[in-house]
This record gives C-alpha cells, sequence and structure tokens, in this order.
C-alpha cells in the first residue's frame, strides 16, 4: 500500500539508522528477527518523540512483542517531553485498538497524510503523572 519495496525498506531504515535523532530497535526470537520499532526523538512538532514505525513479524504476532516493543519506545524516551505520538492508518483498526488498550487517545487524523484516500490516526499518550513526567 505504501509503495516501499524491501530494499527501499532497507535503505530508508540504513539512513534512519545514521541519523542521531533516530532509535531503531529490533525485538528477536531465537536467531530471527520478530519485530522492529523506528522512534524519531524529535519528530512530532520538534518536541515530543515519534513512534515512525512498529512491525511485528506474522509469524510472531499475539507473543506481546508489539508491546514491548511499544514499551521501548516509551522507556527510551520518556525523558524527552511530556507525551508520545503516533500515526496509524484509519483502516488499521485493530492496530488502533492495540494502541488504546496501552493508553493511546486518537486525538485527530490527517487525511491523504501519506496515502491519497487514508487518513491517518493521531495518537498520543500522556507522559505525565500528578504533573510529572514519569
Amino acid at each position: 500500500m505504501y509503495g516501499f519495496t524491501e530494499q527501499g525498506w532497507f535503505e530508508k531504515l540504513c539512513n534512519a539508522h545514521k541519523d542521531p535523532n533516530n532509535l531503531l530497535f529490533v525485538a528477536w526470537v531465537g536467531s530471527e528477527i520478530a519485530g522492529f520499532a523506528w522512534v524519531h526523538l524529535k519528530g512530532a512538532f520538534l518536541v515530543a518523540p515519534y513512534l515512525r514505525f512498529i512491525a511485528v513479524d506474522p509469524r510472531f504476532q499475539g507473543l506481546g512483542i508489539g508491546g514491548l516493543l511499544l514499551d521501548e519506545f516509551e522507556e527510551r524516551t520518556k525523558h524527552l517531553g511530556k507525551s508520545f505520538f503516533l500515526l496509524v492508518s484509519d483502516f488499521n483498526v485493530g492496530a488502533q485498538r492495540f494502541y488504546q488498550k496501552q493508553g493511546y487517545q486518537r486525538v485527530g487524523e490527517l487525511a491523504d497524510f501519506a496515502v491519497a484516500g487514508v487518513a491517518e490516526v493521531i495518537m498520543v499518550k500522556s507522559n505525565y503523572q500528578d504533573g510529572l513526567c514519569k
């Protein structure tokens, strides 16, 4: 849907890895890559961490790996801002439910942002508890 080939993804991730404003982390099951997350440290309005991409290999879905990657995103970036941001495609209802269960709230959407005819849902999770960053 988003028009990237395997080689295209490889190049994007290699370039992201070279940029100090990005974090990439990988979940392993044995010797196999089970999933990964790509984080831009100031990607949300230059003031908050943004989960740019998260993926779990279908063979490893349902094992909690997505939740572990999301936890890692929050743990590694909690010192950077008062909120965590991500976008999820409007048709990806399962992912929206997953993020809501993790404490994210839908705050808006961007029509035709990445692909014509698809809205990206803006989801945010507060990094504050009792007025202090967690």
